[in-house]
């Protein structure tokens, strides 16, 4: 079973009500949430610190960004003499690298097809760039805060995978053909490679249709959600390593609640545990 922040939020509330929090000290869950989050960010950004290693589980996919055209006179953050794509995007987690990239909350910046990527470098800087450099057949971003702009102009659309603040201004991609059997009614799917029949309509690649009460589909072809992108929820995978959710969960009752360490139970079946109760010779 995947942990998701409902199931941290869950443990949370089921160790305060062991210790006997009144209907006094109720826990907001909106509060909850947000210190579910911030303490993550915390640790994320600790852990990188002293490692130096951006783990995969830490990412989230910002799913199509729309970009538009702007200069110094509509923006004064552009501070080139020259025309500029931007676009507003969620909060990141701020991680800096000893090599000088202090913009690691952002993990990757790609066309669509992939084809181009944009790398971090200060807005002043791109216009000292020569022609003749080899920098300038690469493609810059810089932001600030949740102002994102690239150099390359002609770009109005972009994928963007970051270390977000809050999961849930993420998106989950669910790429997976759709089985016969498991229509939902009221959803919007595409079909795609060959023809499909479904409630005696045949239906041809790259169709669309909107599933009825009927739940099963025949034919050759494979049926998709036309949305692919679903937003985050709190019953998805939280961005989390199962280490790292029990030092939230840690975290949030010690220093929050004043609940000490050695009254919580460790729950963990791992090799330290079974180490520490080894007897002593």
């Amino acid at each position: 079973m995947s942990m998701t922040k409902k199931n941290i939020m869950d443990s949370i509330l089921l160790l305060l009500t062991r210790f006997r929090v009144t209907k006094e000290t109720r826990v907001d869950p909106d509060w909850l949430s947000y210190k579910i989050d911030q303490v993550a960010a915390y640790l994320k950004a600790d852990k990188f610190a002293k490692t130096g290693v951006i783990e995969q589980i830490w990412l989230s996919d910002l799913g199509v960004i729309d970009f538009h055209k702007t200069n110094y006179a509509d923006d004064p953050a552009v501070v080139c003499d020259c025309q500029v794509a931007k676009a507003t995007i969620p909060q990141c987690i701020s991680l800096s690298s000893r090599d000088g990239n202090n913009d690691l909350g952002i993990f990757s910046i790609t066309s669509l097809c992939n084809s181009n990527q944009f790398y971090p470098k200060r807005m002043f800087a791109w216009r000292y760039t020569p022609k003749e450099h080899t920098n300038s057949l690469f493609s810059w971003y810089w932001r600030i805060n949740t102002q994102l702009y690239l150099s390359d102009i002609e770009t109005t659309q972009a994928r963007i995978v970051a270390i977000l603040a809050s999961p849930e201004d993420g998106y989950l991609n669910n790429t997976t053909p759709v089985a016969s059997g498991s229509l939902v009614n009221g959803t919007s799917y595409t079909v795609r490679n060959n023809q499909v029949v479904y409630a005696g309509t045949v239906y041809n690649p790259y169709d669309t249709f909107t599933a009825g009460a009927t739940t099963t589909f025949g034919g050759a072809g494979l049926v998709y959600l036309t949305s692919v992108a679903a937003s985050y929820r709190d019953v998805d995978p939280y961005p989390a390593s199962a280490d790292m959710i029990r030092q939230i969960e840690l975290e949030i009752l010690t220093k929050e609640f004043n609940i000490e360490k050695s009254q919580i139970a460790d729950v963990r079946n791992d090799g330290i545990d079974d180490a520490n109760k080894q007897p002593k010779i």
